[in-house]
């Protein structure tokens, strides 16, 4: 039987050393860089809600009509632009309904060319509902600036309509449009992150490649190892068989 030869015993496994090297070498795509998120610095909505006998406490002001909610925080992202701004104060004014209600908490959700006030609304002698969403507001022609760290979000005469629920727990009177003006303070969290994730790709092949070359060479080396056994089995084999005597007879 023919014995095998000892490169192609080892063939696979010096294949197998190089193509893993080559794998580790292709360096990694960067992460994407993800959208800065900006901290609400200043915001001031000035409404108009078609009513006048509003009692406003804190941050929520109400004079002959025009409600101005002042002092506003929260966090935005400038595509879309999405996030939502919180107010302070109170507001007490009898409902559509007849009843005697508080508004707390207001919050306007901005998602896009999409906006929501929502309150936390507690008509007397029943419990409170957080949240309620009870007015939309139209933002599409609102405009968005950036520069540098900063960003601004200008609204003007933005329209508003009372939801389903706002119709019965606002108070009664056609809502008028709303004005709204924010700045906020930005962070590039994902630009960080995109960096260091680059310094680890350019770093990596630095330290593999000694790893990867000692590799190969021990590949090389029992390559060699083999050969040189398979040689020596040949040779004693070769050894061990009787000669061959001719017969000198005819």
């Amino acid at each position: 039987m023919q014995a095998r030869h000892p490169r192609s015993a080892t063939r696979p496994l010096t294949v197998a050393v190089i193509g893993a090297a080559l794998v580790v070498l292709v360096p990694a795509a960067p992460a994407d860089a993800a959208a800065p998120s900006c901290v609400v610095s200043e915001a001031r909505a000035v409404w108009d809600v078609g009513a006048g006998d509003l009692q406003a406490d804190g941050a929520v002001a109400a004079d002959g009509g025009v409600l101005t909610l002042d002092g506003g925080a929260g966090v935005l992202e400038p595509v879309g632009p999405t996030g939502s701004i919180s107010f302070d104060g109170t507001l007490r004014y009898t409902s559509a309904a007849g009843v005697e209600t508080t508004l707390s908490a207001p919050t306007l959700v901005i998602d896009g060319g999409a906006g929501s006030l929502l309150f936390d609304v507690q008509p007397d002698g029943t419990e409170l509902i957080p949240q309620a969403a009870l007015a939309e507001v139209d933002l599409r022609a609102a405009a968005v600036a950036e520069a540098g760290d900063a960003m601004s979000l200008d609204g003007v005469d933005a329209q508003t309509d009372a939801t389903g629920d706002g119709a019965d727990l606002l108070w009664a009177g056609t809502l008028g449009d709303l004005d709204l003006t924010v700045a906020a303070d930005c962070t590039a969290t994902g630009d960080t992150v995109v960096v260091e994730e680059e310094d680890k790709d350019a770093a990596a092949p630095g330290i593999l490649v000694p790893l990867i070359v000692v590799g190969i060479a021990a590949a090389v080396t029992l390559v060699l190892a083999v050969g040189s056994v398979q040689r020596r089995k040949r040779n004693s084999a070769r050894a061990a068989q009787p000669e061959t005597v001719d017969d000198p007879r005819p």
